[in-house]
């Protein structure tokens, strides 16, 4: 048997939160900081994880968007051997990057909305590997780094 939560004049009841419930329950907690129901004890946080992706109460993706670039530049940094090598092809590099960078960057990224800010910082990384891969050219006689439209 389960119990509805009361808060003021909302009721929370766990069987039929909508999608969300977690988001849900949050929203109707307010200015309480420790709610007990049903055995569960429920702690006011500035931000979780829920089902793999960081949740705050302004509903702000900056976090997860940080935490997604921490992770695929570990993930460049642990295949960073093979990619600096002059033994291994750029084709090779590049199919390392495709399946194994890549898809940590961009992650859940089509699944909510980006502010600008936070889809220009992933469009930069995204470019920043396969510049590495692919280095710079020479154009009259002077180095320069590739463009955009180049990789």
């Amino acid at each position: 048997m389960h119990q509805d939560l009361a808060i003021g004049n909302y009721v929370f009841n766990p069987l039929n939160a909508e999608l969300n419930p977690i988001c849900h329950l949050l929203a109707l907690l307010g200015d309480h900081h420790i709610l007990h129901f049903g055995g569960l004890r429920v702690k006011r946080v500035g931000n979780f994880k829920y089902l793999g992706k960081i949740v705050n109460k302004m509903n702000n993706r900056s976090a997860e968007v940080n935490a997604q670039l921490i992770m695929a530049n570990r993930a460049y940094c642990g295949l960073q051997n093979h990619m600096k090598s002059r033994n291994i092809s750029r084709n090779i590099k590049t199919f390392l990057y495709k399946p194994l960078i890549r898809p940590v960057l961009t992650y859940g990224a089509e699944t909510g909305e980006l502010s600008k800010e936070d889809e220009h910082r992933l469009n930069i990384y995204e470019c920043k590997i396969p510049r590495r891969i692919y280095g710079p050219v020479i154009d009259g006689g002077r180095w320069r780094i590739r463009t955009n439209q180049e990789l």
